[in-house]
């Protein structure tokens, strides 16, 4: 593709965003804070994976959750789900080591990529990629505004029905009633 005067290629949607998690290090932050309060990793793990795939249907964002395979059965392995990626790292792979590459493997794809973590010196690294950097606090907080939006969505909806359904007439009730079982 051809590239402009900005580095980025011409048919980058400038909408497109990318966030890169750190999922171990996530998780250990999250420990105690509501996402993850359980002794079982697998368990932690899912829990954010859901939380995240949550995150990536509302902003609409690429998100690529990396654990390190040590950790984890399946070892180098990747899981596509709607907008997001699970990826377990390679054996003797650090998590570090895989965002790090990847930073510079979707640079060109977005026009935004975001890396969570708390870990200083994996912040600086990606950061001098060129990346944005989270804190895993400020991605838990994140996570957890985009979860109260999605419960005021469903109140609001749930709410318009019920107003609808006080508003008509009993006679009104009954045609309509009598028109959708035909």
């Amino acid at each position: 593709m051809k590239r402009s005067g900005r580095g980025r290629r011409d048919s980058i949607d400038s909408r497109r965003a990318c966030l890169i998690v750190d999922g171990y290090n996530v998780i250990a932050r999250a420990s105690g804070q509501g996402l993850s309060r359980v002794d079982d990793l697998e368990e932690a793990r899912r829990q954010l994976v859901e939380a995240l795939s949550e995150y990536a249907a509302f902003t609409g964002q690429d998100v690529i959750v990396v654990f390190d395979a040590h950790r984890a059965p399946g070892a180098g392995s990747q899981d596509q789900r709607g907008g997001l990626t699970v990826v377990f790292t390679m054996q003797g792979e650090t998590a570090d080591d895989r965002i790090e590459r990847l930073v510079y493997e979707v640079a060109d794809s977005y026009a935004q990529v975001t890396v969570a973590t708390s870990d200083a010196a994996e912040q600086q690294l990606t950061f001098g990629r060129g990346a944005l950097r989270i804190t895993a606090d400020e991605l838990l907080r994140g996570l957890e505004n985009v979860r109260e939006e999605v419960r005021r969505q469903i109140r609001e909806t749930d709410l318009g029905r019920a107003e609808l359904a006080d508003s008509v007439t009993r006679d009104v009730a009954n045609i309509l009633e009598k028109w959708r079982r035909q």
